[in-house]
């Protein structure tokens, strides 16, 4: 037994001392490597690589993480992205893969088709502290590269809880819980924050806003903005709207055009408006009348609204023996709207009596629309002027939110050291 042992420790010492011959045989082919390329040539090669391989390259040795971590290599790499790819090949969709939103490690997919990354939404370096059984996740809204998250809670005297994430590096970061808890619903919107956009020293833009909107069925909302600048959330005064029992549904959103926030306000015939960036935040809401034509199927019937190339666009969310009517806001001051799109989607899919729901619309082509078979749970990319379908996947959620991947990653803000400063 004992001359096993000494032949087992024996055999492990030459594997070690050959590990280690050949660790630095590699070291110096690599320095010699090093050497010989000088850094405006390492420049244009490190320029060619994606940019989750040109994260991976900062750890090689130091003189990489100087050159790439750079703002004039940020710079030239961004340019050179910009000129070789169009902005159309970043654009991915975000939506929930679960069947049922109560799940402890909330899944989601960005993209469709041969493109598409299906992610666990892993928290790191430890467990949220509000992850329980009578919680559950839901994707709420995307931006810059990083998406947002909202974990609910059953009994709704608990406050939700926002977290920000990044999918490519699996990064997170916990927003300081809301200062309101509404029992009747709420949306969120992920935007910039303009005033602190800034370009770090590793790259990355970092300021965002997230606003919280929450129901009161009395004509006024509560509102909440979250400043990833100074890390706290700001309560305003209660925001009157244009219609005392006007409200929205948890299921319903808010989109972002041209700096200003839209929202559905059902069971009226009006969208709210709210500009954030206005300083002081103005205590009322403006609103913009629906088109004429279009006729709320029931009182719970809510809009699905997008944006695609700085206009907004609408539709029912529910497709049920109805036409698919997608009208485009003109102007804003004097409700114009104009009719895009109109045609059945029996004859278009090839399915009698097809139940549907609107997913989200493309941002940069006006022409694709993305929906969801009610029967089957299959995510369908649809080409509205050439009647074509292209995609159809399997997917759950009911919403799905415009996805582009940045040319340089986005970093998440340090909320631990804004607390302490």
């Amino acid at each position: 037994m004992n001359t096993f042992l000494r032949l087992l420790q024996n055999q492990r010492k030459r594997h070690k001392k050959k590990k280690h011959r050949r660790y630095k045989e590699k070291a110096c082919s690599f320095s010699f490597l090093d050497d010989l390329l000088g850094d405006e040539l390492l420049e244009q090669i490190l320029c060619r690589l994606d940019f989750k391989t040109i994260h991976q390259c900062k750890s090689v040795c130091k003189r990489w993480l100087s050159l790439i971590s750079s703002p004039e290599f940020i710079d030239r790499y961004v340019g050179f992205q910009q000129s070789l790819t169009p902005i159309s090949s970043r654009f991915y969709l975000a939506f929930d893969l679960e069947e049922s939103p109560w799940t402890r490690r909330p899944s989601y997919r960005i993209g469709i088709g041969k493109t598409a990354l299906d992610f666990r939404f892993v928290f790191k370096p430890k467990p949220p502290p509000h992850r329980s059984k009578d919680s559950f996740f839901e994707l709420v809204g995307s931006w810059n590269g990083l998406l947002l998250l909202v974990a609910k809670f059953q009994n709704s005297r608990h406050r939700p809880r926002y977290y920000v994430c990044n999918p490519i590096t699996k990064d997170w970061v916990a927003l300081p819980p809301a200062p309101l808890s509404w029992q009747y619903g709420q949306a969120a919107a992920f935007i910039d924050d303009e005033e602190s956009i800034t370009t770090t020293e590793e790259g990355g833009r970092r300021g965002f806003k997230v606003v919280v909107v929450g129901n009161n069925f009395d004509g006024a909302h509560d509102m909440s903005i979250f400043t990833s600048s100074t890390g706290e959330w700001w309560r305003s005064r209660r925001v009157m709207s244009c219609k005392a029992g006007s409200c929205f549904y948890p299921r319903d959103e808010m989109v972002c055009c041209n700096r200003i926030l839209y929202w559905d306000s059902c069971p009226s015939t009006v969208i709210v408006q709210y500009d954030p960036y206005k300083v002081p935040p103005p205590d009322e809401c403006s609103y913009i009348n629906l088109p004429p034509e279009y006729k709320r199927k029931s009182t719970l019937s809510s809009l699905c609204m997008g944006v695609n190339q700085g206009r907004i666009l609408i539709c029912d969310h529910y497709l049920c023996q109805r036409p698919l009517c997608i009208w485009e806001l003109q102007d804003c001051t004097t409700s114009s709207w104009c009719l895009k799109h109109k045609f059945v989607l029996d004859s278009v899919l090839n399915v009698p009596h097809v139940r549907c729901s609107i997913l989200a619309f493309h941002p940069i082509d006006g022409d694709i629309v993305f929906l969801k078979r009610l029967r089957g749970d299959s995510v369908i990319s649809l080409n509205m002027r050439t009647k074509q379908v292209s995609l159809s996947i399997r997917g759950h959620g009911e919403r799905a939110y415009p996805f582009f991947l940045p040319w340089w990653q986005t970093r998440l803000p340090d909320l631990n050291n804004l607390k302490q400063t």
